[in-house]
């Protein structure tokens, strides 16, 4: 049965903790109520899972604290039926298991959209117990989230939308990890009508590809951004980077586009980053290594988009010309709470230098992960907590604004 019963408070001020806490070992269920009620938290133990999510339905603990190995049924099981209920209490993972165990684990949570405080390795400490429960304040419910359906353009209509400016850019910036100084701004390509979104990139841009508009939507997007580059930025030296899929380096028409588009708006080509998305799916025959050459030799740079994942992008940094390596954002999330995810941007960083190329780390989303980025030599960042994707006139206002800073 389950052990429930309050404890006194006052160890965390203003606070209302009450831990759940699924544990096998009875051992350590009661040596965790007894932390639990050294800082002032209400405490309930569960030693079986079906005890253990009546509790997360009944009681509304505000913190969990889950062990990975338990007899019948696992963690990452736990992890799952929690996101599946839409749980909104704040998990603390403990185990005895190996580290990156531990950090596959938080990843996982992560993934199933929990709120995750951090693991603790067995045993730990009251200290460390206590930290992890400061992670919040309150205790919140069950939160259940039904899913909007999202209706798939069709082909006609994504072919309307671009002829009538309804898919244009908008612009995220990028900024010096050394500094904090305004280097540039991606271009990301957005379908609104009316200031009404009408999908997310996620579908248009794909149907793109499936019906043989992505070169359009490429010069669509490329056009507009060089425009408001060459209109506002005349004086100034920042970026702007593209992208481009791999199915546009068939032939060099993307690329000459873009070129003329250059000399038209009066923007130096050595100003432009072509973002090659997908680029292990290029196909060494295809002629793609003749299309980058040109446009490397034309002054523009090219970054490799979201380096670490998906295709063979070790393969492809070596057979083509780029010049930036942008590192995937699954790492970046990572990087203060796993070392597997340190020692890869450690290992992409040191390599980017020994090649004579830059990084950029996309999906920044605090201070404390800008400043590791800094310390280890990243050359520049973008994200949330630098700035989120701003129309074309917010984007000029703020970097107005951080010129005068």
């Amino acid at each position: 049965m389950t052990d429930l019963r309050s404890e006194p408070k006052g160890q965390i001020s203003g606070s209302h903790l009450r831990l759940l806490i699924l544990d096998d070992d009875p051992l350590v269920g009661e040596m965790v109520r007894m932390m639990a009620a050294s800082i002032g938290a209400e405490s309930a133990y569960c030693r079986t899972a079906d005890e253990f999510f009546t509790q997360v339905s009944d009681w509304e603990p505000s913190h969990i604290l889950l062990d990975l190995v338990m007899p019948g049924i696992d963690g990452v099981e736990v992890i799952q039926r929690l996101g599946e209920v839409g749980c909104q209490a704040i998990l603390i993972i403990v185990s005895g298991v190996d580290r990156r165990v531990l950090d596959a684990a938080q990843r996982s949570a992560r993934q199933h959209l929990l709120r995750l405080a951090g693991a603790l390795s067995k045993p730990f400490s009251r200290g460390a117990l206590a930290t992890l429960l400061e992670t919040g304040n309150t205790a919140p419910k069950l939160r259940l989230v039904a899913a909007s359906p999202v209706s798939t353009p069709s082909s006609h209509e994504l072919a309307h939308a671009l002829s009538e400016g309804e898919i244009a850019p908008v612009f995220q910036p990028k900024v010096r990890c050394s500094d904090g100084s305004l280097i540039g701004y991606e271009a990301l390509a957005r379908w609104t009508r009316e200031e009404t979104t009408i999908c997310g990139p996620d579908i248009f841009v794909p149907l793109a590809e499936r019906t043989g508009q992505a070169a359009r939507l490429t010069d669509v997007i490329a056009d507009r951004s060089l425009a408001w580059l060459g209109g506002n930025f005349a004086a100034l030296p920042h970026s702007v980077a593209i992208n481009i899929p791999a199915q546009c380096l068939k032939d060099d028409h993307s690329v000459r586009a873009i070129a003329d588009a250059c000399s038209r708006y009066g923007v130096a080509p050595e100003r432009v980053v072509l973002e090659v998305t997908e680029s292990g799916a290029i196909d060494p025959d295809s002629g793609a290594l003749d299309v980058l050459t040109r446009a490397r030799l034309i002054g523009m740079k090219l970054s490799i988009d979201d380096f670490g994942v998906g295709y063979s992008s070790l393969v492809q940094l070596a057979r083509m010309p780029f010049s930036e390596i942008k590192i995937d954002r699954s790492f970046v999330a990572e990087l203060c709470h796993s070392s597997e995810a340190q020692a890869i941007i450690a290992a992409i960083i040191g390599m980017s230098v020994g090649l004579g190329m830059t990084t950029v780390a996309e999906g920044v989303e605090d201070l404390d992960t800008y400043m590791r980025l800094r310390e280890m030599g990243c050359y520049a960042a973008q994200g949330y907590f630098i700035g989120r994707p701003m129309p074309s006139s917010r984007a000029v206002a703020w970097s107005d604004l951080t010129l005068r800073q």
